[in-house]
């Protein structure tokens, strides 16, 4: 719950006196949840609950370590709640035709305060993604605490609010890969910078410490754990640069922001193609990748290509990672039939001996691979993309900046060449 403009803050059990404030919109948000936790409505098909804990004044923000293990372990209080209150401060139940007024304070006129569901900022901050996801059940609640339904017969409107899709709301979250997961991340905001990485640590099943005023770099610290836990899952690599100015031009293997990974809804790394080979991992600075010493010329079948790693300085790494065809056609026999998995493939470029990744703006789907080894290949040879933290943090915090203050920021020249 946290529409309100006036929120309640940490409040010891003992300073009764501070809850005589009935007139903040904070104190009222707080009783009336309590209201609807003693006598739910008859829609709401629950029992009365005893206890209520509300993240705006049950934290002590003031202690570090009681701050950390909560953002560690908030996913799990969510998911282990009997139901999640949503309060959503701009929606009214009553817009077919009406609309709740309140006047201007300044000229006296009326105007319109609130607008739809889906329109709600609540669907646009980032600690509310666990909220939304983490529990089994929740209820919403219009400005005036009328009760608007579900998560689960909300689900095609949530759907369309957010771009999750329906059966992730329904808790099953094992088969989200990390871009996936990321992608619900990628247009949402929090106050703090850092809390863009840490509102996600609950989702990733990550515990590790926090440490505010580290900015932009917490995300690259998130992906770097992620590495760490899922060696496997190469879609934590399956980022396009966003559409802004300037493009990225060159960076290492991890996605610079949560934007980047805006259009990764959809992919997989769940296909009949998968080629299973050595785990990439953090090394010096970098990750490592095993590539093969050759490519395999598909022309006969039996001549092979120039070397990759010593020789060749373009390099299109396939990533055990997909997204649904588009419509092209594979023709079989007298039959066509359609593609079902496009095989994401990035663009990697070596300069005065280092690898880095380039074309970030797009993916490529040609040279889908025919056989595994074309991504495992016979023999392997060791690449190493570095992670170079001053220029990808560079371009961290553009992105970050375009995010918060949009056209307002002025990003000068051309960053990380």
């Amino acid at each position: 719950m946290k529409n309100s403009n006036q929120k309640r803050t940490f409040l010891d059990p003992g300073e009764t006196s501070i809850w005589r404030e009935g007139e903040s919109e904070g104190f009222l948000k707080a009783a009336r949840a309590r209201m609807k936790a003693k006598d739910p409505e008859p829609a709401q098909r629950m029992k009365t609950l005893d206890y209520i804990w509300m993240d705006t004044c049950c934290i002590n923000k003031e202690d570090s370590d009681e701050l950390q293990e909560t953002i560690n372990s908030m996913f799990r209080l969510y998911n282990s709640a009997a139901v999640c209150y949503v309060h959503l401060a701009d929606v009214s139940s009553k817009l077919d035709g009406y609309q709740d007024m309140e006047k201007d304070k300044q000229g006296g006129t009326v105007k319109p305060k609130v607008g739809s569901f889906e329109e709600s900022v609540w669907f646009t901050r980032g600690w509310t993604l666990q909220e939304l996801l983490a529990p089994k059940t929740v209820h919403f609640f219009d400005r005036y605490w009328r009760f608007l339904g579900t998560k689960e017969t909300l689900s095609a409107r949530i759907q369309s609010a957010t771009g999750i899709d329906a059966h992730y709301l329904k808790g099953d979250l094992s088969k989200a890969c990390i871009a996936v997961k990321m992608s619900w991340l990628a247009g949402r905001k929090t106050a703090r910078i850092e809390d863009m990485a840490y509102c996600m640590f609950g989702l990733f099943e990550i515990s590790t410490f926090i440490r505010y005023g580290e900015r932009e770099l917490a995300f690259l610290r998130l992906q770097q754990e992620l590495i760490k836990e899922r060696p496997l899952d190469e879609s934590i690599f399956a980022w396009r640069s966003p559409q802004i100015k300037p493009k990225i031009t060159s960076c290492g293997l991890l996605a610079p922001w949560p934007t980047c990974f805006l259009e990764s809804k959809d992919l997989t790394i769940d296909s009949w193609k998968y080629a299973p080979r050595t785990p990439y991992k953090l090394a010096n600075g970098g990750i490592d990748f095993q590539v093969p010493d050759k490519l395999p010329h598909y022309g006969n079948g039996a001549e092979w290509m120039g070397l990759v790693a010593r020789v060749r300085k373009n390099y299109w790494l396939k990533l055990n990672c997909w997204e649904p065809g588009v419509g092209t056609r594979d023709t079989v026999g007298t039959r066509n039939r359609i593609r079902t998995r496009n095989t994401i493939t990035i663009h990697l470029q070596k300069k005065n001996g280092v690898w880095r990744r380039t074309d970030c703006e797009t993916w490529k789907h040609r040279w889908r691979p025919r056989s595994s080894r074309s991504i495992v290949g016979p023999k392997t040879h060791l690449i190493q993309i570095p992670q170079q933290v001053k220029k990808d943090g560079d371009w961290g915090r553009i992105l970050a900046e375009k995010a918060y203050l949009g056209p307002q920021i002025s990003t000068g020249g051309r960053v990380g060449t």
